[in-house]
């Protein structure tokens, strides 16, 4: 383990989180990942400038968890590596609104994870000859982030992502991309974002089938060119038909006008000549502008051309043409952390206890004797500890009557002060061994593991009657004997007898004890009762005594209040307070003692 302070331990702060955000947990080891169940963590040092982006990564996969579906997740998105990748983007905004608007404190828990991302260099302008899908995603991703998110370290590279997305696609589909993105803060279900990906996958669909068109102004000129042929076809607006058809025969007619000499015709031929030759340059001119308007019509095709063939290299990209997941950065980057751990605890996971109703009923009848014994004694005890003791003072408004004798020599302290009662205000979590071990007979009847459960069935049963008492139980390995998880039989505000069929439990796997304390440690933590008690009922030596023993060192450090039950077993050299149960009838009486110690 990194620290001697189990307040500052990784698995609890992370057990906190995983608790508060309803998600299971389990730290240790060298991997960061989820199974869309349960999230792993590596285990951290106090210091490490990594914590920071674990916390992000939890509250991230947390809200995975909690919001995603991964059915309708997983088969929108084999569609297409392209819808894949969007909506992975989508529902990463999606989810990440969600558990901010649950838990506002992870806003900052993210956006710590986007400083780190941007410190190391993991998130990045796409660059102008990138792939054309790399550019789109590499946008939506920063600006959705930096817009929807309000991820404003994000704002500047949003900005130049669009610019160069703009470079890359037409303007038309800059527009209707920007419309669809506004959507997003609508999305209440992984299936309306599956959606989405879909709309924005055939708003490109559509653009690549649109074909190339023309610049406006060259469109306009062409109308313009066949209304003013029309108009001067029809003469033009308010010019009379009549005088039309005389010009028009005065033009078909070569012969000179009345009155002309041949000197004027000559300079009639000249004129004619040189109007030729101008009207001959005017077509030169007019050549040369139809050859400019049609390079530009032509380049204007040819960029059009270009932009769908970049949208067509969008549609067809392949997974290795995208970036991959923003948060895979961060996955590797605590995996290669945890690969440094040498710590090989891990905080177990834990799983619901499968209870037997008919077991329980009989279960909870054979410790009724033992449960009623100890809550009398105990309540007894309890009234007696908590009796007004009224404290002399010098000043008052009632005497002590016993103490008046005492004025004689001078005794002023003749009045009585009331004090407050105190209630236990106590959380205590019961560890259960159920080691292969257990399985041991202790008479010719019982086995230890059933010495075991009946003992912490009878003494839950006994602490729920105490007002101010908050009572856990948990069994250690769990029902599969894996070290990593544990059995929970009762939990703190189940009532223990409505709980009795979970105590119905059987001997399994090694003595995991550091792992179970661990667990236990977790739970008490993150209890407000300002006491807190683990009892231990186990018949043997631990797994790793060296680890069980660090961890119980621990825990007497964070405050924690220790206690050893050893079946026919001393466990003197874990716990520096414990009993020994040498046959079942001391169990009543060695029950009695730690609860005497634990609670007055």
């Amino acid at each position: 383990m990194h620290t001697k302070t189990l307040h500052q331990a990784m698995p609890i702060v992370a057990t906190a989180l995983a608790r508060k955000f309803g998600v299971a947990v389990i730290v240790g080891g060298t991997q960061a990942q989820t199974d869309g169940r349960t999230i792993w963590l590596p285990d951290l040092p106090a210091a490490s400038n990594l914590r920071p982006v674990a916390w992000g990564f939890l509250a991230h996969e947390a809200s995975h968890v909690r919001h995603t579906d991964m059915a309708v997740f997983q088969s929108a998105g084999a569609a297409s590596p392209l819808r894949q990748h969007l909506l992975n983007i989508l529902e990463d905004i999606r989810i990440e609104q969600a558990i901010r608007h649950q838990y506002p404190g992870t806003r900052a828990t993210l956006e710590r994870v986007i400083d780190w991302m941007l410190a190391e260099g993991q998130l990045k302008i796409p660059k102008v000859d990138a792939h054309p899908a790399r550019i789109l995603t590499g946008f939506l991703l920063l600006s959705l982030r930096a817009r929807a998110l309000g991820q404003t370290a994000l704002t500047p590279h949003a900005t130049a992502a669009e610019q160069v997305l703009r470079q890359t696609f037409p303007a038309s589909l800059v527009h209707r991309l920007l419309g669809l993105m506004s959507r997003i803060g609508a999305l209440t279900s992984t299936a309306q974002a599956a959606a989405l990906a879909v709309q924005i996958e055939g708003l490109l669909e559509e653009e690549a089938e649109t074909p190339p068109t023309h610049q406006a102004s060259d469109g306009d000129s062409g109308q313009s060119d066949e209304a003013n042929d029309e108009e001067a076809g029809q003469g033009g607006p308010g010019v009379d038909p009549e005088t039309v058809e005389t010009d028009a025969e005065n033009a078909a007619d070569p012969s000179p006008a009345d009155g002309a000499t041949d000197d004027d015709m000559a300079e009639a031929d000249d004129a004619e000549s040189g109007g030729a030759e101008s009207g001959l340059d005017g077509e030169s001119a007019d050549e040369t502008a139809d050859g400019d308007r049609n390079g530009e019509a032509t380049s204007g095709q040819s960029d059009a051309q270009d932009a769908v063939e970049q949208i067509r290299q969008t549609l067809a990209a392949r997974a290795d043409d995208l970036d991959g997941d923003l948060f895979e950065a961060a996955r590797l980057r605590l995996g290669q952390a945890g690969a440094d751990d040498s710590s090989a605890l891990l905080l177990p996971a834990a799983e619901e206890a499968n209870a037997d109703p008919l077991r329980g009923r009989i279960l909870l009848a054979e410790v009724q004797e033992t449960s009623r014994t100890l809550i009398t004694r105990l309540q007894g005890l309890m009234q007696a500890s908590r009796l007004d003791r009224p404290l002399p003072v010098h000043q008052g408004r009632k005497l002590i009557p016993n103490r008046l004798h005492r004025a004689g020599v001078g005794e002023g302290r003749l009045f009585a002060r009331k004090t407050a009662r105190t209630t236990p205000n106590t959380a205590v979590h019961l560890l259960v061994d159920l080691s292969g071990s257990m399985s041991r007979p202790v008479t010719p009847s019982l086995r230890a593991y059933q010495v075991a459960l009946e003992a912490a069935l009878a003494l839950a049963l006994a602490l729920d009657r105490i007002p101010g008492v908050s009572v856990a139980v948990t069994a250690f390995p769990g029902e599969s004997g894996d070290e990593a998880t544990v059995t929970r039989l009762l939990q703190h505000g189940q009532r223990p007898a409505a709980r009795a069929g979970a105590f119905a439990q059987s001997p399994r796997g090694s003595t995991p004890l550091a792992q179970g304390m661990w667990f236990a440690a977790a739970d008490l933590l993150l209890r407000p009762e300002p006491r807190c008690l683990i009892l231990t009922l186990t018949d043997g030596e631990p797994d790793d005594p060296a680890l069980a023993l660090s961890v119980i060192a621990q825990c007497e450090q964070a405050g924690l209040e220790l206690s050893g039950l050893g079946i026919q077993h001393d466990v003197s050299l874990l716990f520096r307070h414990s009993r020994v149960i040498e046959a079942v009838d001391d169990l009543k009486q060695a029950l009695f003692g730690l609860a005497e110690r634990l609670l007055v």
